[in-house]
């Protein structure tokens, strides 16, 4: 794949057409558009909620949010799609694009709109970063095929859970094992619980991220906290709960825990998914594809599977850097005759224990 991003005009997307959508940055003179189009949209949970006013003022300040718009016949605006660009740090090295399509075009195909917002988001002036990560219905092979054009890559595999709050109403939760304790994300704990999320990250992953623990308590949220062992001298992060922003659905965490599993949780999860379940909104579960014991869990807390979701990652810091440092000798030339003869000692890879 070339290095080099095509850049898609709106003339460019469906010439045939006569009807090509165009790529406008979010304004105050698109709410209405935005609130009418979350009426026919199910992806979308606060458009009918009474803080709706307050949140379309949040929304002009704290996120960048380009959307994709189509005449109609009366030469009125129709809002088809929207990107949420999100920074993931402190230091805004790495964003996250979050897609949402509300109406389906009628001048040109669903997936040329989604090319054209997703080259726009890219390329944007405000949202500049080398790095970027985007989630994808894993059945969406249109959107997976984009994806991989624009050059990203997989990352890793979700299953979203949802809980319904009537099952959960009744008696109080459960208590935790007196041997367990749960704990808040805060500025004390979030030093574990960031552990605890790099431990579940692969190393490209980790890189594209490029979080600090301070960046978890800046996007915390409402149940977002760990589960520690407190029966030993040592405390034992046994799970945690991290906050993932997804555009403008329900809350959602995903859930993690140890590389080795750990029998404790059987007991001591179930507990901390009820109280969970119990919030409102309750938030929706990420949950790692390749974890059955840790679904089990989940599904006998009264959290039902909606879709599985891939973590596709970009970054660019590689090539840049090539570029830029060409006249720079690696290490290893500069060093010649003094690096070891013996071939070096394979780095040990710990996979998650079945």
């Amino acid at each position: 794949m070339s290095d080099t991003l095509m850049i898609y005009s709106g003339r460019d997307v469906d010439q045939a057409s006569g009807s090509s959508p165009r790529v406008e940055a979010l304004n105050a003179a698109h709410m209405r558009l935005l609130l009418t189009s979350a009426q026919v949209s199910t992806s979308n949970q606060w458009a009918d909620q009474p803080q709706a006013l307050m949140l379309q003022t949040w929304l002009l300040r704290k996120l960048r949010v380009l959307v994709a718009l189509e005449q109609d016949a009366t030469k009125a605006d129709r809002l088809l799609s929207l990107v949420i660009l999100r920074s993931l740090n402190r230091r805004k090295s790495c964003w996250q694009l979050e897609l949402e399509e509300r109406q389906e075009p009628t001048g040109t195909s669903r997936i040329s709109v989604v090319r054209q917002l997703l080259h726009e988001a890219l390329s944007d002036g405000v949202a500049r970063s080398q790095s970027w990560l985007i989630r994808c219905d894993s059945n969406d092979q249109d959107q997976l095929d984009l994806a991989r054009e624009l050059g990203f890559q997989p990352l890793r595999r979700f299953g979203v859970w949802r809980v319904d709050p009537p099952s959960v109403s009744g008696p109080p939760a459960s208590e935790l094992p007196s041997q367990c304790r749960w704990s808040a994300l805060d500025n004390s704990t979030a030093r574990q619980l960031f552990a605890l999320e790099q431990a579940c990250c692969s190393t490209h992953h980790r890189q594209i991220l490029d979080r600090q623990w301070q960046d978890l308590v800046d996007q915390r949220s409402k149940g977002c906290g760990l589960l520690e062992r407190i029966d030993s001298d040592q405390n034992q992060v046994l799970a945690g709960l991290v906050a993932r922003p997804s555009g403008f659905a329900r809350p959602r965490l995903e859930l993690l825990r140890g590389v080795a599993w750990d029998d404790r949780l059987m007991d001591a999860l179930p507990p901390a998914l009820e109280r969970l379940a119990r919030l409102q909104p309750a938030p929706e579960l990420l949950v790692d594809e390749d974890d059955e014991r840790l679904q089990v869990i989940v599904q006998r807390c009264g959290f039902q599977s909606q879709q599985t979701q891939l973590v596709l990652g970009r970054s660019l810091w590689r090539k840049l850097g090539s570029r830029e440092l060409s006249g720079i000798r690696p290490l290893e030339s500069m060093l010649g005759r003094l690096q070891p003869q013996q071939p070096p000692l394979p780095t040990p890879t710990l996979g998650r224990e079945r």
